[in-house]
């Protein structure tokens, strides 16, 4: 939901419709999200459609494909390579969301009175704490709740933050996958007790959400993008072969399949065979359009717009339906109903402008940090290649 859309593996861009494309997915699943709290919170309806469920997997099948792609790309350069993908991916998730948390923290101190608890405590300094360490409803706390302990310190979503758990796990699946990607498959070594720290939080959140946790399946799902990014790899060294033939089969196949499963079940996009079928259909639009060289400018110029702040949307959104809510009553519920909505995209733009398109220059800052922090111990490589990095970094831009 966080990842940013424009080159394959390679630095090789993306023509403008597949670009474009993606771009549009990242800007409807947010916005399925918000019409899924619009339906509870303005009109006391259950997510009957799954919209919201739906956009977090598309999100979740996105971040796979794309992170896949950024992992490939980074063995073009030289180690470590851990500590800047590292560094990258916190940038980019936490450069808009602490200022999020401290908004939404001081919005529910003085805006905002009803609860949104899902069980304990959601509110207050430890609560504030977990959030900003990306520790709310953690692995290992649902599994204690799934051993009949529940702790009364367990952290939870700070209150009107309640997509905030989807960000958590998403964190720490990119550790976890940048861990065995560098670590596991390439050898990188690391600081031995901070990578023990990291695998022993990270790791439960990968295994956990694999078959449990609030998505049921999310780790899975976001490794069906993976699979998918790292296929289009291979596919275009080989000069995408036939890709309008296997994209238009599979795609044709998929729709078809899906259609039978949610017939049969509903449509449970959290559902594994559902989430495989939806990542086939969504992939193979990709492939078609990966041939297309040229969009209109101002189709591409306002899904471009739209996408750009959609992860601050996904973070802010819920807060200020619910400011919203409890101050603005038009005698039309679809009048609060569209003030509720527009606000929350002039807040998330501003969020946007504010402090979510510095991620990169928080990256570089990050970096030698994050070098230091995770080179084995007697290494003095670390502080020329940081140095290195940056400048070439400066180059580029």
């Amino acid at each position: 939901m966080s990842e940013s859309i424009g080159k394959a593996a390679d630095g090789h861009p993306m023509s403008e419709m597949a670009s474009t494309y993606l771009d549009a997915l990242r800007a409807a699943g947010a916005n399925l999200v918000i019409a899924s709290h619009v339906l509870a919170l303005y009109f006391g309806v259950g997510d009957t459609y799954r919209l919201g469920n739906l956009g977090v997997a598309v999100f979740f099948l996105l971040s796979g494909f794309l992170i896949m792609q950024s992992m490939i790309n980074w063995l073009n350069k030289p180690e470590p390579r851990l500590a800047g993908f590292l560094a990258d991916r916190v940038a980019r998730i936490m450069t808009p969301y602490v200022p999020a948390l401290v908004l939404i923290a001081f919005f529910n101190v003085t805006l905002i009175e009803t609860n949104h608890s899902q069980g304990g405590v959601n509110t207050g300094v430890l609560t504030f704490v977990g959030n900003l360490l990306m520790l709310q409803d953690h692995a290992i706390f649902q599994g204690l709740e799934f051993a009949g302990i529940d702790l009364s310190w367990r952290t939870r979503n700070y209150n009107s933050a309640e997509p905030f758990w989807t960000v958590a796990i998403e964190t720490w699946i990119y550790v976890s996958m940048g861990l065995f990607f560098f670590c596991v498959l390439k050898r990188e070594s690391i600081n031995r007790w901070l990578g023990v720290a990291l695998v022993a939080v990270a790791a439960p959140v990968m295994i956990w959400n694999a078959a449990a946790g609030g998505g049921k399946s999310l780790s899975l799902i976001w490794l069906l993008g993976a699979v998918a990014g790292y296929l289009f790899h291979l596919w275009r060294a080989n000069g995408y072969a036939n890709i309008r033939g296997v994209a238009t089969a599979v795609g044709a196949f998929s729709a078809l399949a899906l259609l039978g499963r949610a017939g049969k079940i509903g449509f449970q996009p959290f559902d594994v065979q559902s989430a495989i079928l939806m990542a086939m259909i969504m992939f193979s639009v990709l492939a078609l359009l990966i041939s297309v060289k040229r969009v209109p400018p101002a189709l591409r110029g306002s899904v471009k717009f739209l996408a750009s702040y959609s992860y601050s949307l996904y973070l802010i959104h819920n807060t200020v339906l619910i400011i919203v809510l409890e101050h603005v009553n038009f005698e039309r519920t679809w009048a609060t109903v569209t003030v509720a909505v527009v606000a929350a995209h002039g807040c998330a733009y501003l969020l946007y402008l504010t402090f979510e398109r510095h991620y990169r220059i928080v990256g570089h800052w990050l970096r030698p940090k994050f070098e230091r922090a995770l080179a084995p111990r007697g290494d003095v490589q670390t502080a020329p290649i940081a140095v290195d990095l940056i400048a070439g970094s400066r180059q580029e831009r």
